[in-house]
């Protein structure tokens, strides 16, 4: 048997054209920031619907620029949060970038280096008053690199249709259990009872698993994979591998982690993930985690979830007050569910919180602003909540 050979020359890859780059400006809302980082060297490159603006190198010392981070963190009162914002903003913003923050949408591309840092209090001056980049700015972050993954389906949006699944407190280990989170799951559950009461014709399906004599691995991750869940909120402890992301995620137990990975197996992933995961370091190295590190898990963890198919991640960067959690998601939800963009809604539940010390910094959106958590019918959109 003789086979015969044949080739064919492969189109080349086709790469946006001045028009094409037009267009993608035409169509973005605000600016888009890309931060990388060097140890000691940051570099900036921005482009708006006015400009394009190459890349700006600002050296800086790494141990003030953290310090500046863990001041923000720390800081219980408004003033010191307004002085510290400033000067997140002053020293790592370059001066030219800086006239640029407007009042429009910011988006800022990041990696877990630069995602490190709390830039949603991050903070400029505008006739007389303070903005932050998150409540003001409604700042969301994306990757600035996606590494290979097959993504998965996400759920389809049904007007007027939500299913949520709520998971808290699932660790059956005393040391492992918290109280605010079986406290925010139950909080959540009942804010979703009260947005179908109060709105007719919206359908909202609500599982909830609270507590660990609810969270049984093998049966929760047999309703994640046999159910199609438009939202999972969870509350509890949260862990990264960096040498392995894709077993980090959500602690079950000792020994029991529904991971980034396991999501993924469902046949649809949801549109929104947001999880209230405290990221102690207790779990692996027995030491609490500092801020960076912190950071660095939420952003890994984030990032793990998105190469699996999520495309929305709403975390918190640092452990937050209980009181003001249940605040923040209460106002979340309630604009989210009256069909408000996910960017928005965000920035609501940031004023709502601002003056309840540093918790509103900690939520970090991964994602983007304009999604929505639910599509309404106009006869829907139409009625007040």
């Amino acid at each position: 048997m003789t086979l015969k050979l044949s080739s064919r020359k492969l189109p080349k890859r086709a790469h946006p054209t001045p028009k094409m780059q037009a267009e993608m400006v035409d169509q973005m809302e605000g600016s888009r920031v890309t931060i990388e980082r060097d140890r000691d060297l940051f570099r900036f490159s921005a482009i708006t619907k006015e400009a394009v603006i190459p890349v700006r190198e600002i050296p800086v010392q790494s141990s003030r620029a953290e310090g500046i981070a863990d001041l923000l963190k720390e800081s219980r009162s408004f003033k010191d949060q307004q002085k510290y914002g400033k000067l997140l903003h002053r020293y790592l913003m370059p001066e030219d970038f800086q006239g640029m923050i407007d009042m429009t949408p910011l988006t800022l591309m990041v990696d877990r280096s630069t995602a490190a840092f709390p830039w949603e209090m991050a903070a400029f001056e505008r006739h007389g008053q303070s903005v932050f980049y998150g409540p003001g700015r409604q700042l969301t972050r994306q990757f600035r690199t996606t590494l290979s993954g097959a993504p998965g389906l996400i759920t389809a949006s049904i007007p007027n249709c939500l299913r949520v699944l709520v998971i808290a407190d699932p660790a059956p280990e005393v040391d492992l259990q918290l109280p605010g989170a079986r406290e925010e799951g139950r909080a959540v559950v009942k804010i979703f009872q009260s947005m179908k009461e109060k709105q007719q014709g919206l359908d909202i399906t609500i599982e909830q698993r609270i507590g660990a004599n609810e969270c049984d691995p093998v049966e929760l991750l047999a309703l994640i994979l046999s159910e199609e869940f438009d939202l999972i909120h969870y509350s509890g402890h949260g862990d990264f591998d960096e040498r392995n992301p894709v077993k980090s995620g959500w602690v079950l137990g000792k020994d029991e982690m529904l991971s980034a990975r396991d999501i993924f197996r469902a046949r649809r992933v949801p549109r929104l993930v947001f999880a209230n995961a405290c990221f102690s370091g207790v779990i692996r190295t027995g030491k609490p985690f500092t801020l960076q590190e912190s950071n660095r898990s939420l952003a890994g963890l984030a990032q793990a979830f998105f190469e699996r198919g999520v495309r929305n991640y709403i975390g918190t960067g640092w452990p937050v007050d209980d009181v003001a959690a249940l605040i923040f998601a209460e106002c979340f939800y309630t604009e989210a569910l009256s069909g408000k963009e996910l960017g928005a809604s965000l920035s609501k539940a940031r004023k709502a919180i601002l003056t309840n010390g540093s918790t509103w910094g900690a939520y970090q959106h991964y994602g983007q602003a304009t999604a929505k958590l639910i599509v309404l019918s106009e006869k829907n959109s139409a009625n007040d909540i």
